[in-house]
């Protein structure tokens, strides 16, 4: 590939049809400067973003991270700044700012360890990640630790961010990045398959998460909802307890967004959908709230927790509004939706449905599973805590 200069390969990134989202935590924000810096920027750059204090990132993915500097934060970040890209192009066009085809979107998202004023005691390394909808694309660099001023770690960062756009913008031209000697970027490239991508930008609301072809109409009808982040034996016992009472096998459901997480990317989606294997089935939605879930699965029976009954019925998830969480049981009951609800920790207490204060509404839509038949209650949180002590 023929090298250039940055500002010549940030002119003809400009002359490109793509429009991104920048999100970086502090290291990284010359690249945003250098793309304001050349003329045309407005029809490369829809916004950028630096969630540099802890409670910024945290507002951007809806939680802390479990990790402020790591490639699954820069990823969870690139497809935020996606997702924030397809709501700004929704909004020009419905603002009368942009028509015709949507433009190739991206979100780009960059955390960095760099030298700092006080000495570091892990390497200094930067986490890259571009979100596109064919593929999520990685770059994780660890840098020479004290070999480089702190300029000189912002300059060539701001180069590898501006180069990879650029790469993933299908220009043909590259920035020669300063690499030390036992310096290189490991790159990784998960690719969507067909359905995944319509996911994504929003053409579809829901597909099997394989890939074979199949419409929501066609679930089992009995759905159960989760992150799945693993998928343990407390989920395959409650799976096989309510196929028992149900009398058919329960689908798994995973939304790429969520309420209070950070939205998939498509490694996740591949590890999640990974885990299953037939006849089980998992549908991969856009459905955060069991609202949006009822919509796309009406007369389902939603197989879940005492703890997801509570958020259900809990007005903080409507804006503090009883209104508003009235109107969506009212939706779950036009839906002919109902819930079979497994005992589970609420709060630190162990208690089934019959211990739960509901909406009279609510209510009448769930049956209760009794304790004899299931009382596992471990949660993923906990299964990856104790794996990451293991490692």
């Amino acid at each position: 590939m023929p090298y250039v200069q940055p500002t010549q390969l940030i002119r003809q990134l400009h002359l490109a049809p793509n429009q991104l989202v920048m999100a970086v935590t502090g290291g990284g924000s010359e690249a945003i400067s250098s793309l304001l810096q050349v003329p045309g920027a407005s029809q490369t750059l829809l916004e950028a973003i630096v969630p540099y204090s802890g409670v910024a990132l945290a507002d951007l993915l809806k939680r802390p991270p479990e990790q402020y500097c790591s490639e699954a934060t820069a990823r969870a970040m690139a497809v935020s700044a996606f997702l924030r890209a397809r709501k700004l192009w929704h909004k020009s066009v419905a603002a009368g700012d942009a028509s015709g085809e949507q433009p190739p979107l991206m979100g780009i998202g960059c955390t960095a360890s760099m030298k700092s004023h006080l000495a570091k005691k892990g390497p200094h390394r930067v986490h890259l990640a571009i979100q596109t909808p064919e593929a999520t694309t990685v770059a994780n660099l660890v840098l020479t630790k004290e070999a480089r001023t702190r300029d000189e770690e912002e300059k060539l960062t701001a180069e590898l961010i501006l180069d990879r756009v650029a790469t993933a913008a299908g220009l043909t031209e590259t920035i020669r990045i300063g690499l030390m000697p036992g310096e290189q970027v490991d790159e990784t490239v998960y690719r969507a398959q067909p359905s995944w991508r319509e996911l994504l930008q929003g053409d579809i609301r829901a597909c099997i998460g394989s890939g074979e072809p199949a419409s929501p109409a066609d679930h089992s009808g009995a759905i159960m909802s989760g992150a799945f982040n693993p998928l343990h034996e407390g989920h395959l016992e409650m799976a096989a307890v309510g196929e028992q009472i149900l009398g058919r096998r329960v689908d798994y459901e995973i939304s790429i967004e969520n309420v209070e997480k950070a939205p998939l990317d498509f490694g996740e989606m591949a590890e999640r959908v990974e885990q299953y294997e037939p006849p089980q089935r998992c549908w991969l939605t856009r459905a955060p709230t069991f609202v949006e879930k009822a919509r796309i699965f009406p007369e389902a029976t939603f197989v879940v927790g005492a703890d997801t009954i509570v958020r259900i019925a809990d007005t903080r998830y409507y804006h503090d509004s009883e209104k508003k969480r009235d109107a969506a049981i009212r939706e779950f009951s036009e839906q002919n939706c109902r819930f079979l609800v497994f005992p589970r920790q609420v709060k630190g207490e162990f208690l089934t449905l019959d211990e739960i204060e509901l909406p009279t509404p609510l209510r009448r839509l769930c049956d209760g599973v009794s304790p004899d038949l299931f009382r596992a209650d471990i949660s993923s949180t906990e299964i990856r805590r104790r794996l990451s002590e293991f490692g």
